[in-house]
């Protein structure tokens, strides 16, 4: 049994809890004074990923200590006591915040049962909520459970004048608390202007677009009790190439791995001419009571528009047949047929601000809005643009679509009206006048449009509640979704692109007892069961449609398939291969014919399989080849449907013999006198690559490296590297380039989550990829090509290019290579890391 003092409730909160008890509900108390935390705490804590009897408490601190943990247990309700028996560890990773280095912890919980627990963080033995009473939550509403819930949606938020203040969001987030919200939404854009780790902010600082998010009068008042599920926006994404910062503060990881969703960066490239760019993946689905919760990703950089516009880009990208989120939304609404169905995503489909107006590539039937009516998606809620607006279905059994963009960041004037909207409100800052559409009543003051949606669910019955700052409710809406009407829904159909002339579909009603009639491709509907085959079709486009009718209710949308029979391979290919350097071949190939369009095409070595590429390329550089050696590549199309040309004519070709390293040293000599200069490191027997010997850096305080001048400067210079790293608590740097004046133009290095990472000393900028060095030795190789703006940087792990830290584009100044050192020169680091055969060259070097 716990005791009143520090750590547990004090009076006041048992006060209300026994309140609260008595009503027969639970709700947080009184939000935790942030001056009562530990200095050493440096974002208060925060839940996200509340999915059944799981939850993650987060938090940062400063750099101080090595541990972090969280622990937790039973909220009593009757004694208003908390039992914090748990102890639950945490892990790490760093992240920076201006100028501030800090650890970002996550902890999982695995609840026992329903019902309220309360909770303390700590840093080693500290505990950082300091005076402060342990912090409550309560579990989730569990799937499947028939409980009213309400659910809280806002977006566009996170952002500080120049003093490092925002009294509209600091109101609303306040409202958000005191909602009776179990959980909730954002539509995007979290953090401006840029979505940044500074953006984001931390307990301590404050200024101009700084602790916008973590500052203490903001997500730090609902956060501790509300957990939060984040929709990724475009803020951000143009900016934060690499760091992905959304995906850092907001980890969701059980309900992305549970729905089979992602949540990383990924390469987008490079639809309607867009350059290659690493972007956020982020669309997971999650179950609360009766209700599946879509999160989806609708956004694209501001600044990588290509040959179309960031609307267009997007639904190239993530939402068109075949895109890796179009198919897996695909799936999870048809293996969920039942149940509410609530969708977040950032761009509108339908908007009246003419800044940020519709998305009309998400509209019809043809698109994501067509998508989400087939499967029965109830209500569809969107960010971007900074209003309020609420819009009718576009047609029967649509969603209703909602606009909540007014979390925080400057906010924007309605544009012209049209039918679809029914409420909306906006308001001009350089007016300061409100304006309207639909039977809304333009607002007189600023503080009615900043607001956040509290959304009720009882049952079918679902209640949408706009509420301003100031806790005013407005255009509150009830609606009904227990329609008789059948939604039909198509659970296996042909491929999109089919090589087989038959065809078979399954399907399904979500009431009972269904009848259906099928047709295709326009002739007249027959009455059908499920599974409908049909067979001797001919090459080309054909469409499947199927309704359900029950107790004389036919499906106004009847579920649609169009997919594409090709039946004719492409022709053969014939290569032909010529050595780019020692250890890499371009083999090219004219473009293959077909019928429909070549999908990809195999490349094979030796008889072997070594890569696929785009139909849409007729190249590839093989970057693995050896020196001296010969090799025989063979080329062969594909098209969508799955036809496959035959093998052409093998090409063969013999690589040259590898260059003439300028420097290389194995420490075979026994002592490292091969180098300019080597601090630090042991010359040992006991782990090595090749040879006898191998140079050792074992150290709780760093400076352990070796520097070589070379005999000359280079502006295209590679070195690799072979390293074991042993153990390591800290960051391990491994491959260092300097100009001859011994400036640090940039190295790679394990960062402490075990990534290999790249950081330009130029511009201060790093660059992490997604590779994880694991134990043994590895293979390192680090090329730059030295020209002012328009430098370059790659890295091979083992010989395989590093895809984020590959051809990357950078600034290294103009200075010309002119030093090389392995390890790292600063102190204070603990490690064990072990290098070898290290080699500089003007070529690539490889193994």
């Amino acid at each position: 049994m716990g005791h009143r003092t520090r750590g547990l409730l004090g009076s006041t909160a048992v006060l209300v809890a026994l309140v609260l008890v008595a009503a027969g509900c639970w709700s947080p108390p009184p939000a935790p004074d942030p001056a009562s935390f530990s200095s050493h705490l440096t974002r208060a804590p925060y839940l996200t990923d509340a999915v059944g009897l799981h939850v993650l408490v987060n938090w940062a601190t400063d750099q101080t200590g090595n541990a972090g943990s969280v622990r937790w247990g039973p909220f009593d309700q009757n004694s208003g006591t908390c039992n914090l028996a748990n102890t639950q560890s945490a892990t790490r990773q760093t992240v920076i915040v201006g100028t501030v280095h800090e650890y970002q912890w996550k902890a999982p919980l695995t609840l026992p049962a329903t019902g309220p627990y309360c909770y303390r963080v700590l840093l080693d033995t500290t505990d950082l909520l300091g005076s402060a009473d342990a912090l409550q939550f309560q579990t989730n509403v569990q799937p499947g459970a028939t409980d009213s819930f309400k659910f809280a949606v806002f977006g566009d938020w996170g952002q500080t004048d120049a003093n490092g203040d925002n009294p509209d969001t600091a109101n609303l987030l306040k409202q958000v608390r005191g909602s009776g919200a179990r959980f909730a939404v954002t539509t995007g854009d979290n953090g401006y202007p840029n979505g940044n780790q500074q953006n984001y902010g931390d307990l301590q600082q404050k200024a101009a677009d700084t602790s916008a998010i973590f500052g203490p009068s903001f997500w730090t008042v609902p956060g501790t009790s509300i957990p939060l599920f984040a929709t990724a926006g475009n803020h951000g994404l143009s900016t934060n190439a690499g760091a992905h910062t959304d995906l850092v503060n907001w980890p969701q990881d059980v309900a992305v791995a549970s729905s089979g969703g992602r949540y990383t960066g990924d390469t987008y490239c490079c639809v309607n001419g867009t350059s290659p760019a690493d972007y956020t993946s982020s669309w997971f689905a999650f179950d609360a009571g009766n209700a599946r919760f879509y999160m989806l990703d609708s956004a694209w950089g501001d600044t990588n528009p290509g040959t179309a516009t960031p609307y267009a880009d997007d639904a190239a990208a993530h939402f068109a047949p075949g895109d890796p989120e179009y198919q897996w939304l695909l799936h999870d609404l048809q293996t969920h047929p039942t149940g509410l169905k609530f969708a977040f995503s950032h761009f509108p489909v339908y908007s009246d601000n003419n800044t940020q107006p519709s998305d009309t590539f998400l509209q019809g039937p043809a698109n994501l809005e067509g998508l989400l009516t087939q499967y029965g998606v109830n209500v569809w809620f969107n960010g971007h643009a900074h209003i309020y607006e609420r819009n009718v279905p576009s047609t029967a059994g649509a969603p209703v679509t909602y606009v909540t963009g007014g979390g925080g960041g400057t906010l924007e004037p309605m544009g012209t009206c049209h039918s679809y909207d029914a409420y909306a409100i906006g308001w001009s800052n350089s007016s300061s006048k409100g304006s309207k559409c639909g039977t809304a009543v333009a607002p007189t003051a600023i503080t009615q449009v900043f607001h956040f949606l509290n959304v009720n669910v009882s049952g079918t019955s679902v209640t949408v509640s706009p509420t301003d700052e100031f806790g005013n409710t407005f255009d509150v809406q009830t609606y009904d979704f227990s329609s008789t009407a059948p939604n039909t829904v198509i659970d296996a159909a042909p491929a999109l692109q089919s090589n087989s002339p038959n065809a078979a579909f399954m399907f399904h009603s979500t009431a009972t007892p269904a009848t259906f009639a099928c047709r295709i491709d326009g002739a007249a509907s027959t009455a059908c069961t499920s599974p409908a085959s049909y067979s001797g079709l001919v090459d080309g486009t054909h469409t499947f449609s199927v309704a359900a009718t029950v107790n004389g209710v036919t499906d106004p949308t009847p579920a649609t398939y169009t997919w594409t029979v090709d039946t004719s391979p492409p022709s053969t290919p014939a290569p032909t291969a010529t050595p780019a350097s020692p250890t890499s071949v371009n083999v090219t190939w004219p473009a293959a014919s077909d019928n429909v369009g070549v999908s990809a095409y195999d490349v094979t070595r030796n008889g072997a399989a070594l890569t696929t590429v785009a139909g849409t390329t007729t190249s590839f550089t093989d970057n693995t080849a050896a020196p001296n050696t010969t090799y025989t590549y063979a080329v062969r199309a594909r098209d969508a449907a799955g036809n496959q040309s035959a093998f052409g004519a093998a090409a063969p070709v013999t690589t040259p013999p590898p260059p003439t390293p300028v420097f290389a040293d194995g420490f075979e000599s026994g002592n490292a006198s091969a180098w300019t200069s080597a601090v630090g490191l042991t010359v040992e027997t006991s782990t090595v690559h090749s040879g006898t010997w191998a140079a050792e850096g074992n150290t709780t305080n760093g400076a352990t490296y070796a520097k070589k001048t070379l005999p000359g400067t280079y502006t295209d210079a590679y070195a690799r590297v072979y390293f074991d790293i042993k153990s390591f608590t800290d960051q391990v740097n491994l491959l260092r380039l300097r100009d001859a004046a011994g400036n640090s133009l940039g190295y790679l290095f394990v960062n402490t989550s075990g990534a290999l990472a790249f950081h330009d000393d130029v511009t201060a900028l790093s660059t992490t990829s997604t590779t994880t060095v694991g134990p043994g030795w590895h293979a390192l190789e680090l090329h730059m090509l030295v020209n002012g703006t328009t430098s370059t940087v790659g890295a091979w792990l083992d010989d395989v290019p590093v895809s984020a830290l590959s051809s990357n584009a950078a600034n290294l100044g103009t200075a010309p290579v002119g030093q090389l050192q392995i390890g790292e020169v600063q102190t204070g680091r603990t490690y064990d890391v072990v290098f070898d055969d290290a080699v500089f060259a003007t070529q690539r070097i490889g193994l």
